[in-house]
């Protein structure tokens, strides 16, 4: 045996030895009865080592360990050459008599599973139904444990037309809701998506549902079905903050599934981990946990107790409390790979699958993510597995969310910032007028320590520095009185009669409202000046709701439940995952160019709640029919980017900032995920220093520019440059040059660190200009006005959604030549609807709204689509659309229904020249005929018994009748017609 297959083996047994079986000789099998892994050569293959495995003195599977260089996918499929093989050497020995079915190869480093009964019954049939090429094979961390195969076995015997639970997903029954809940169709839609997935044997699957529409309850009714039909072993629901598992946990606990009087915890055990003494049993059948609990579950890290600073800190998302690398994970005993059979990860789109990777690809689990705002990294992750989408659109046209109006307030130092002079003039007590130092406060974000500096020279400062470098009481001041006085006239105006001109109802008590700030000083700014300006000097009318208010979940309830407390401010702890039906008003005083981040925000307002629970906190509110976005930032006006962010582990700017420098200086090599968020850091502070500040910078790193240094990390971290490295390398040379490339990319990384670890000033220099940022300065100088406040209209919200989409339009030109061909050789729908969707597919966020709907109301409110319904469209009014703008109407707009008019015009004219006559029931069928095509961009015998139009009537069957003996049969009618007026 080769060093290297010998390494193998030893490394292949030291994982089995881990997951409980015993590794041992032939002779050695029956000495005890416990399982066991028999070693054994390889029958015709040297350097290769087989490990029989053996559950209750059965044999029923088999392990195949090659050489480190190997592929393990041709190890398992020398492992299923050899299952049949070995059930004819031991027939006596294997379980029910069949070649084994549990099946693992290995090449030291990677193992790879294949369950034969995935695709067969028990006695070695093939399943009916089984997927095309039979069962997958897979990754696993390490086998499955033995009482795991003993598992497995009993269910097979059990069902043994669907000995697993892959085949046993294929047999769901169909999905029966909650008659007591609403979105029948769209949960139903989002459960009948995952089943397919599941039952296709995809790893990962994406359900996208709009922010409260019920992703979570979805959710809960799939797990129950698959705990129950499909008897799955256990179910993980995995957040990666604390209030998101606490909603999740109500959901699941008081469930009680269609058709039952037992709430779903008293038959399928739910469990809450948390704390560090918290245990698992077996008995468990559904687990809530933070992916950061889970982590430290894993590795036998010591977990912070529940409520404390440091699980806040911990448990705040993304990958806080992971610290500088990458989340190592190893065998857990308490925590095996097979220990989960699906696991859902809430709110997706964030970070936890990037960083914590490690921890979901240690499990042997279906992958089911959940998410209102899916980006790129998103889909990546779940292999473009989008197995159910419901829109924003689609939820409020249900009227499961509601739509939303945009106010604008802008002021004069909002628009174009202001400057702070070095002196200013002062009238002195003898009436001389003279010109005096300007001396500013300066505040402390940490502390809130407050030290007066003097102004050494005018400051000009821009928009951008508001609430960063610089904060205008009066901007915050005349934001808020102008919110105050045009909420009762504008934002909320009163209800008038038309024809009277009476008030029929007005509204006189502050709606919920939630500020989003900039800060948490800005936050502190904001609440003192909302409490001023309404003269409530009590703390009930407005609070500050963040990662530092004691008891933040309390404090969530009480703005939730209690009528007193009328507005909130928040920087981001209730941004995405906090359900407060009421909320009627949302005010952004901080910007953000996210397109997902700014749709979460969005969702806090877009929930619905009956018009009984809403009076319970808002007395003279009717009902809740939309919300409002007040935007005092112009974020609603600015395109929105989802880029996968540099900083990457979401800490606090500083101290992150000072920990990486510190691992420089003592010479520690940082990850290339640290080194990215290094670049993250500094680029940030970049954006915000002086020239002074910059000088010195530069001058401590050897006459190097920071955006040189940020460039060079950059490139190094680069995943798409570096992935491109080994591709290239491999392709070139093989291992060697992969080895090569690999050390190539490690030789560049660490050049790109080499002036922060080498050079002592320039850390220092960093750290002070970081540090110098920590100030913020008060411009109680400025006086702001200007003010623009007036609400976002119709017309307003389609130029820009017109605008946007023409300018897609030429940005995809070419695509758009091929569709515009399309419509021109009048090519069936089928063909010319894959060629919409593979344009529409191309839209990135926050194009998302592109749907047919948005598009036609749009086209009606700017008065292009004239004396037409604004809502409702479907795929004919995305036609006329399609069609106006590839110029195929001419300069006119013509809906589609007027299309196939002229269309129908033209085909009777045809026909009356070539002497085709019909009768005047035939016409009026033709009529009808036409109404479908109008309504659906098509027409089939299927279509004549489903619209309402034909069946009434008789559908087919009287269509038939009615054009029998004609020189076209009634088929060849239906086809004709469909090519000549559809699409």
């Amino acid at each position: 045996m080769s060093p290297a297959s010998m390494q193998a083996d030893h490394r292949a047994e030291g994982v089995l030895r881990e997951a409980g079986w015993r590794v041992c000789a032939p002779h050695e099998r029956d000495i005890r009865p416990d399982a066991t892994a028999v070693r054994t050569d390889h029958p015709d293959q040297s350097g290769f080592v087989l490990y029989l495995l053996y559950v209750d003195r059965e044999l029923s599977g088999l392990v195949v360990a090659g050489k480190d260089a190997d592929d393990p996918h041709e190890l398992l499929a020398d492992a299923d050459r050899l299952a049949g093989p070995l059930f004819e050497q031991h027939p006596k020995r294997t379980w029910q008599g069949r070649p084994l079915p549990f099946r693992y190869a290995t090449n030291g480093h990677i193992w790879r599973f294949r369950n034969a009964l995935d695709a067969e019954h028990l006695d070695g049939t093939a399943s009916r139904i089984a997927p095309e090429g039979g069962a997958r094979s897979r990754y696993v961390y390490a086998p499955a444990r033995p009482a795991t195969v003993a598992r497995w076995k009993r269910e097979a015997v059990r069902n043994p037309e669907a000995p697993t639970l892959r085949a046993r997903l294929r047999l769901l029954p169909a999905a029966q809701l909650d008659p007591q809940r609403q979105l029948y169709d769209a949960q139903r839609r989002s459960i009948e998506g995952l089943e397919r997935s599941l039952a296709a044997d995809r790893p990962r699957a994406l359900i996208q549902m709009a922010t409260g529409s019920g992703k979570t309850y979805t959710v809960v009714q799939a797990s129950h079905r698959l705990l129950k039909h499909a008897r799955a072993h256990r179910v993980l629901f995995l957040v990666d903050r604390t209030n998101l598992g606490d909603q999740a946990f109500g959901e699941y606990h008081d469930f009680v599934p269609p058709g039952s009087e037992m709430p779903l915890h008293e038959e399928f055990p739910l469990k809450r981990l948390s704390g560090s003494n918290a245990g698992l049993a077996d008995s468990d059948k559904i687990v809530i946990t933070t992916i950061q609990r889970l982590w430290c579950k894993l590795t036998g890290r010591k977990q912070p107790e529940p409520g404390s600073e440091e699980a806040k800190k911990f448990e705040a998302g993304g990958a806080a409390g992971l610290g500088s690398a990458l989340p190592q994970v190893g065998y857990s005993a308490e925590l095996p790979p097979d220990y989960f059979d699906v696991i859902v990860i809430d709110e997706c789109h964030r970070s936890i699958y990037g960083s914590w990777l490690p921890v979901l690809e240690y499990f042997d689990a279906h992958i089911v993510g959940l998410t209102a705002t899916p980006i790129g990294p998103t889909f990546a992750f779940f292999q473009d597995n989008l197995v159910s989408q419901y829109t924003y659109e689609e939820a409020v046209a249900d009227e499961v969310n509601v739509d939303y109006d945009v106010y604008r307030i802008s002021t004069r130092i909002t628009r174009e910032g202001s400057k702070i002079p070095a002196s200013t003039e002062a009238v002195m007590p003898n009436g001389t007028i003279e010109r005096v130092n300007t001396v500013l406060a300066h505040v402390d974000r940490m502390t809130r320590a407050q030290h007066w500096r003097q102004q050494e020279e005018d400051d000009e400062y821009k928009p951008f520095d508001l609430n960063a470098r610089v904060e205008s009481p009066s901007q915050i001041r005349t934001v808020i009185e102008t919110f105050r006085d045009r909420l009762f006239t504008e934002i909320f105006p009163p209800e008038i009669d038309p024809e009277t001109g009476e008030i029929l109802h007005a509204r006189a008590q502050v709606p919920k409202t939630l500020i989003f700030a900039a800060t948490n000083r800005h936050a502190d700014a904001i609440v003192d000046e909302v409490r001023r300006v309404w003269n409530k000097g009590d703390t009930s009318f407005c609070m500050k709701i963040n990662s530092e208010t004691p008891r933040p979940a309390k404090a969530i309830s009480d703005f939730r439940n209690k009528p007193e407390i009328r507005i909130a401010v928040t920087v981001d702890m209730i941004a995405t995952g906090t359900d407060i039906p009421a909320l009627e008003c949302l005010v952004f005083m901080r910007d953000t160019r996210t397109w997902s981040y700014f749709e979460q925000m969005k969702g806090r307002g877009a929930r619905t709640i009956s018009p009984e629970d809403l009076r319970r906190v808002t007395e003279d509110a009717l009902c809740k029919d939309r919300f409002v976005i007040v935007d005092t930032v112009g974020v609603t006006e600015h395109a929105m980017v989802d880029a996968r962010p540099l900083v990457r582990d979401g800490e606090p700017e500083m101290p992150s900032l000072e920990r990486l420098l510190k691992e420089c200086s003592e010479g520690r090599p940082l990850s290339v995920d640290d080194a990215a968020t290094l670049a993250g850091r500094l680029s940030r502070l970049g954006q915000r220093l002086d020239e002074d500040q910059l000088t010195k910078i530069e001058g401590s790193a050897g006459g190097r520019k920071l955006t040189e240094l940020v460039t060079d990390l950059v490139l190094a971290t680069d995943p798409d440059r570096l992935a491109g490295q080994r591709v290239r390398a491999a392709v070139a040379d093989g291992d060697a040059a992969l080895r090569e490339a690999e050390g190539l990319g490690d030789a560049v990384l660490a050049e790109s660190l080499r002036p922060f670890v080498e050079r002592e000033a320039l850390r220092e220099a960093l750290l002070e200009a970081a540090r110098a940022r920590r100030w913020i300065k008060i411009d109680h100088l400025s006086r702001d006005g200007g003010v623009i406040a007036e609400g976002v209209t119709d017309v307003m919200r389609a130029e820009r959604t017109i605008t946007d989409w023409r300018a897609y339009m030429q940005d995809r030109r070419e695509r758009f030549t091929d569709l515009r061909i399309a419509f021109d050789e009048r090519r069936p729908l089928g063909e010319v609807r894959t060629r919409i969707e593979e344009v529409l597919s191309l839209v990135t966020p926050p194009q998302q709204r592109w749907t047919d709907k948005q598009l036609w109301k749009a086209y009606v409110d700017l008065g292009i689509a004239r004396e037409r319904r604004r809502r409702g469209a479907g795929l004919p009014e995305l036609l006329s659309v399609l069609r106006f703008e590839l110029g195929l109407d001419g300069n006119e707009f013509r809906a589609y229904r007027d299309t196939v008019e002229l269309r129908f015009q033209e085909w009777l004219a045809r026909q009356e020249t070539a002497g085709v006559t019909f009768t005047d029931e035939q016409q009026e069928w033709l009529r009808r005929v036409v109404g479908v095509v109008a309504t659906s961009a098509t027409v089939s015998l299927e279509a004549l018994d489903q619209h309402a139009l034909c069946r009434a009537e008789g559908g087919w069957t009287r269509f038939r009748e009615v054009f029998e003996g004609d020189l076209r049969t009634p088929d060849e009618l239906i086809d004709e017609l469909d090519r000549e007026l559809g699409a």
